[in-house]
């Protein structure tokens, strides 16, 4: 009887990996026991060489080994990303700004009126979950119709998930007072700001993609929820769809309301039969609590941090969500609703209202 041991290895292949040169092994033909302990040291040297080769394919400088450093990263499939410039803020010699227009499309063919879309503040933080879960809707295939929004993400050309700067400024209506807030960030450039997405930004969205331009809804968060309603309080009909997730009414002790008689006054000269806006307000449960000395929002004054503190009274002692919609109570041509979302606070709120700001945009 002749047994022949054979050693075969299969290794994965990479343009910049060589061919591995195994060792050959020798054939044992079998005629006795003895042959057997041949056999067993040869298996044994086997084994030793198959772990030193194991152990060197793990080694950092192999060249074929593939490891994440070397791995592309990951894409959303359908998204592309452009620069544009604006002006700078305000200061001498303040140099031009880029702004970052990120833009997912539905996989799928357009309707016969073209696409909604959704504008969303905060882009570089909210773009890439929105527009996943916008894909996420197409996930079971043709064979169950659904209706998808481009998604438009209105961020800045940094790496930072949060230009704090940047958004103090583009998501502030112009106030009297002072230029900046308690840590020296420039205010007041919203309507700069409102005025670039409808020159630069809606013009080169409607012109690559066949667009509904009666479906265009506007989505912040804070300073963007309080960016959304100085557009509609300010410049109504510019969207058709608003929603403002916790916004910053707090901001300059409730400043945004001061526009209210104005979008009052406009709204009952619209006709009868003019489409109806449509405002969402959101806010997470723990934000609406009543505030207690236990609650971190009345936490003993900060002496390393007068700003925070600064803030901290704004916030407790201006108006909020339940003024404003006094407010527009019974206004005319005005769908106003309110949504809480149950154990979220400020932060916690923030993607359950992008995902309730998609829905609207899409019409469910």
């Amino acid at each position: 009887m002749q047994i022949i041991l054979k050693h075969m290895v299969d290794l994965p292949q990479t343009p910049a990996a060589m061919p591995l040169a195994l060792p050959r092994f020798p054939t044992l033909p079998l005629t006795g026991l003895a042959d057997l302990t041949d056999l067993a040291h040869l298996a044994d040297a086997t084994r030793r060489r198959l772990l030193g080769l194991g152990a060197a394919l793990t080694l950092p400088g192999c060249t074929w080994q593939n490891t994440l450093n070397n791995a592309p990263p990951v894409t959303l499939p359908g998204t592309r990303q452009l620069d544009l410039r604006a002006p700078g803020m305000p200061g001498p010699g303040a140099p031009d700004r880029v702004h970052r227009i990120m833009v997912a499309v539905p996989p799928a063919p357009p309707p016969p009126q073209g696409y909604p879309v959704l504008y969303l503040l905060d882009g570089n933080l909210l773009f890439t979950p929105t527009a996943q879960l916008m894909r996420n809707r197409f996930a079971r295939g043709p064979s169950v119709p659904t209706q998808g929004a481009v998604v438009v993400g209105l961020g800045y050309a940094d790496s930072a998930v949060l230009d704090l700067s940047a958004r103090s400024y583009d998501y502030t209506p112009p106030a009297p007072g002072p230029a900046t807030d308690e840590r020296g960030r420039a205010e007041g450039g919203a309507d700069h700001f409102l005025d670039f997405i409808d020159q630069q930004v809606r013009p080169l969205v409607e012109g690559s993609l066949p667009i509904d331009t009666t479906r265009q809804t506007f989505f912040g968060h804070s300073y963007g929820g309080l960016c959304v309603l100085h557009a509609l309080l300010t410049r109504p009909g510019g969207f058709q769809r608003y929603v403002a997730a916790s916004p910053s009414i707090w901001w300059r002790d409730g400043f945004v309301l001061q526009a209210l008689p104005g979008f009052l006054a406009h709204a009952a000269r619209q006709p009868a039969d003019a489409p109806a806006l449509q405002l969402l307000l959101t806010q997470g449960e723990r934000e609406a609590r009543p505030a207690t000395p236990s609650t971190p929002a009345l936490a003993p004054a900060s002496a390393s941090d007068p700003a925070r503190d600064a803030l901290r009274r704004q916030r407790q002692n201006a108006p909020g969500i339940p003024a404003l919609m006094d407010g527009l109570r019974g206004a005319p041509g005005l769908a106003l609703r309110f949504a809480s979302f149950p154990g979220a606070d400020h932060g916690g709120a923030m993607l359950p209202a992008a995902q309730q700001a998609l829905a609207m945009a899409i019409g469910d």
